[in-house]
């Protein structure tokens, strides 16, 4: 199809809620002798589309507000109805307005008063506040799951952003952005449209509203920001910073830790469990936050002194945080996530038992938490429980020391108490 060279395009300073305004401002295109020829498809650009042409000048436009749920067919009946009284069909302004043209300068106008005007704005109204509720919802939605985080554990929603502060900080500000823009657009609308209505109502003709070029604005927004998100995905794709390094064992713990035959009692038998016996792959990742992030385990079965055989696991968390306040961030987080990791489990197991009428309604035998003090370390969490389907507790320590928050997971023969003071001693060491 060939580019029509002869069409004019014209932004438009309106808002589309703004009756008068875009009414008025077709009009004082017509007298400039530019003719609308057709409104975009997708209006939103924000721009018109005029023809030159000298009768226009003698031209008038009338805006006809139209319902959601308006047809072709509906839309042509009215055209033919208008069409008696000198008026023409020109094109549609998305779902808010049908625009007419008259070239007939003694014909009478499409809405003679505004109560009748009101009145058929009425369907309008009700189409603005379905999209209003859309756009709502639709923010709602997009970002679901992190509602629950983020008003019930948002220690651990800031914990996470730290975390993975270049992926998740960048990410959440464009979709915040873009989800913003089209739920205050969405209210904006309503608004414009309900005040325009309320005016009409009141026996009074609304004014046009001050001409900032909304449409072109907020498509322009949107624009950049997209394409910022679309350079953001492919540079997340591409970087590699999505992907976790493997680490092969203890040989590249480049942390202060401790070992599993360290924490043991003495005179034990220990046989180590693989990787794919522990179901654990040891990991390191990083962000412009916390630079460093160890998550590693060991495990094994335990024959003691007096021939009881055990199965025993040490879990180690290691972060290197930018600053000790975004350590202590992490810290709190860190503490809020196991316990409700903790929450999670006893839910589910409340839930498998009521479906399988088992005789164990609670998760845990008992849990307690702590708050200790302990020389070397500035914050300390001690988590104490057993679950209904083991025969020893585990003991879990989060701790915090200047920029660095640690987390010992001891369970089965693991002394604890020997675990977190070799750590605290090779902490102190370090610093």
């Amino acid at each position: 199809m060939k580019r029509d060279s002869t069409l004019v395009k014209k932004f438009v300073p309106c808002p589309l809620w703004d009756f008068a305004g875009l009414q008025n401002w077709l009009n004082e295109q017509a007298q400039k002798e530019y003719a609308l020829e057709r409104w975009p498809l997708r209006f939103f650009i924000g721009r018109a589309f005029f023809r030159k042409d000298p009768a226009a000048a003698q031209s008038r436009y009338c805006l006809d507000p139209i319902g959601e749920r308006i047809g072709e067919l509906e839309l042509r009946e009215r055209a033919a109805n208008y069409r008696e009284f000198g008026w023409h069909y020109v094109d549609r302004i998305g779902k808010l307005y049908a625009v007419y043209r008259c070239d007939d300068p003694e014909a009478q106008d499409l809405y003679t008063d505004p109560e009748s005007l009101a009145w058929a704005m009425k369907k309008q109204l009700r189409w603005t506040l379905a999209s209003m509720i859309f756009w709502v919802v639709w923010f709602v939605f997009l970002f679901r799951n992190e509602w629950p985080l983020l008003f019930r554990w948002p220690e651990e929603f800031l914990m996470n952003l730290i975390f993975r502060a270049e992926i998740l900080i960048p990410l959440y500000g464009i979709l915040l952005i873009l989800a913003l823009q089209a739920v205050f657009n969405g209210i904006g609308t309503f608004l414009g449209i309900r005040r325009t209505r309320a005016c009409l109502r009141q026996g009074e003709w609304p004014t046009s509203k001050t001409r900032r070029y909304p449409e072109f604005v907020g498509f322009l927004l949107s624009a950049i920001t997209v394409s910022v998100l679309v350079l953001f995905l492919v540079y997340l794709g591409t970087s590699g910073v999505l992907h976790s390094k493997t680490l092969s064992g203890p040989e590249e713990w480049n942390f202060p830790h401790v070992t599993l035959e360290e924490t043991l009692p003495p005179d034990t038998n220990l046989r180590i469990y693989s990787n794919q016996e522990l179901l654990h792959i040891d990991s390191f990742d990083h962000s412009l936050l916390a630079p460093e992030q160890y998550d590693v385990a060991q495990g094994g079965m335990v024959t003691l002194e007096d021939g009881t055989r055990m199965d025993s696991r040490l879990y180690q968390e290691s972060v290197r945080a930018t600053s000790p306040s975004l350590a202590q961030a992490v810290y709190r987080g860190r503490v809020t996530a196991h316990r409700h990791s903790l929450e999670e489990r006893r839910i589910n197991w409340e839930e498998n038992a009521s479906i399988f009428h088992t005789n164990s309604p609670n998760a845990y035998d008992f849990t307690r938490e702590e708050e200790l003090a302990y020389p070397g370390l500035d914050a300390l969490t001690r988590f104490v429980y057993q679950f209904s389907d083991e025969t020893h507790p585990n003991v879990v320590y989060i701790g915090l020391a200047g920029d660095r928050v640690f987390v010992l997971n001891c369970d089965g023969a693991v002394n604890g108490d020997t675990a977190l003071s070799l750590l605290v001693q090779r902490l102190t060491e370090q610093a």
